[in-house]
């Protein structure tokens, strides 16, 4: 389980131009929900940017700590990106109770694909389709990612969530029979259709009789 720190600061509501001057001095607007309240907080963009690269992906909770040294344990609930800019404009964090069950998605990530047996010996394409998978487990046990193992994989064959391992305190939520990932057959380009030569000795004579006295007319129309 990874669990990563990360200070807020409270904030009111605030109008649009407030929020523009928060941005425009280097943090981010958020709201902390937790059991149908929200408190609004901001976020330095620095330190959410580098808190970002530190997870690399993996699923984590946040603990977040206030200006009073209050901390709250927390995930990542949605992340808001400019249109254009692609820099953060909003975070929406989701307050989880320690001892507590709560439900979230975490990703799933593919091992030995270089050993799948319908890639290495078939020329197969893993395809994979659902990078994320919904979960119920406590804090104690979010795990970072969902290993799913592809060395066996054939060609025609899929993993669905009900081939998934049991882990130790995690309750998989989705449909039992969606896929994760699964082998497709190799792609055959289509060959282009050959032309035969025309021999022109299988030309009928008929017909370059029929042109030589057509180009003989005109010649003495002229």
């Amino acid at each position: 389980m990874n669990q990563i720190k990360l200070n807020v600061v409270s904030r009111e509501a605030s109008s649009r131009g407030a929020v523009r001057r928060l941005r425009a001095a280097g943090n981010i607007p958020a709201n902390v929900y937790s059991k149908g309240t929200a408190r609004s907080v901001s976020v330095n963009a620095v330190e959410f940017r580098n808190l970002n690269r530190a997870l690399g992906g993996e699923a984590s909770l946040i603990e977040l700590t206030d200006e009073n040294g209050e901390s709250m344990l927390t995930l990542i609930n949605e992340v808001q990106h400019h249109a254009i800019k692609g820099s953060v404009n909003h975070i929406d964090f989701q307050e989880v109770q320690r001892g507590e069950s709560f439900v979230t998605n975490v990703p799933t990530h593919l091992t030995n694909e270089a050993d799948c047996e319908g890639v290495k010996f078939d020329g197969g394409m893993l395809d994979h389709k659902s990078h994320e998978v919904e979960i119920r487990c406590r804090p104690s046990k979010l795990p970072d990612h969902i290993a799913v193992n592809v060395a066996e994989l054939k060609v025609g064959e899929a993993i669905h969530i009900s081939d998934l391992p049991e882990i130790d305190g995690v309750e998989f939520l989705g449909n039992p029979i969606q896929v994760i990932v699964s082998c497709q057959p190799p792609t055959v380009a289509a060959e282009p259709e050959e032309v035969e030569p025309v021999d022109a000795a299988s030309v009928p004579a008929d017909n370059i009789k029929e042109e030589d006295s057509d180009e003989s007319d005109s010649q003495e129309g002229e």
